[in-house]
């Protein structure tokens, strides 16, 4: 069995979201796809676009977003590795968002006509993508209810919570740090919140002790604390680990 970076990718995402027998895993490992280096800001796929293909993160960082026509953009999720953000693009005929990458990032480009392949020969596969679409929606309603019903320091308090809990799932904290490469603009683009907002509503934040974010990185200096301060649920992410 030929073993590529991106099956190992995907079958971690999957992982985490089911049980995976040894023949589908030994499948979902086969998956080749196209290893593509995309540089920051670069979009990997755009709104109005007919998909072609389903993304898997294997480094960096990536964003989903809408802009209007007046400039303005709506982040509606980040991804790390082993992210696989586009899987219900099987299954549309135009895409109503964009993804890009927010740092220099490595993705594994998988076409449909190979995932099909898959989900035919391995229909387990296929019940596990479906979850992961059906867990992206969950979080699409999370991030909806954060930015509607939240105070500024809470919602960012949670969206800190977030990629945290969903990091170290991902094996990707260290001593309670993370990577979230995002500026402040961004992290207005994802709060539906003013720079200047922003700027204040972190500073407020830091001022707690329990969390700071400086030079690309999270910190969690009291994540019980914090999930408190946010009213940050993780059930929505139906994380198995």
């Amino acid at each position: 069995m030929s073993v590529s970076a991106i099956g190992c990718a995907l079958l971690a995402r999957l992982s985490g979201f089911g049980e995976v027998g040894k023949k589908d895993a030994d499948a979902i490992l086969t998956v080749r796809g196209e290893v593509r280096n995309v540089r920051r800001l670069d979009d990997i796929s755009r709104a109005g676009e007919a998909p072609k293909f389903s993304v898997v993160v294997l480094r960096g960082f990536l964003q989903r977003y809408v802009t209007r026509r007046d400039g303005s953009r709506q982040v509606h999720a980040f991804y790390i590795p082993t992210d696989a953000p586009s899987l219900e693009t099987l299954n549309v005929d135009c895409l109503d968002t964009s993804l890009c990458a927010l740092v220099n990032s490595t993705v594994g480009i998988i076409p449909h006509a190979e995932l099909k392949a898959l989900i035919r020969e391995r229909p387990n596969v296929l019940d596990l993508g479906w979850r992961e679409t059906l867990v992206q929606g969950a979080m699409f309603r999370e991030w909806l209810m954060r930015n509607s019903r939240l105070t500024a320091d809470a919602a960012m308090a949670h969206l800190f919570c977030e990629v945290f809990v969903r990091s170290r799932a991902a094996g990707l904290v260290d001593h309670n740090s993370c990577e979230l490469p995002v500026t402040q603009e961004t992290l207005a683009d994802a709060l539906g919140l003013t720079g200047v907002h922003v700027n204040r509503t972190l500073q407020a934040l830091r001022e707690t002790g329990l969390v700071d974010h400086k030079s690309g990185r999270l910190f969690i200096h009291d994540f019980k604390r914090l999930a408190g301060y946010a009213d940050f649920d993780p059930a929505y992410l139906h994380l198995r680990n």
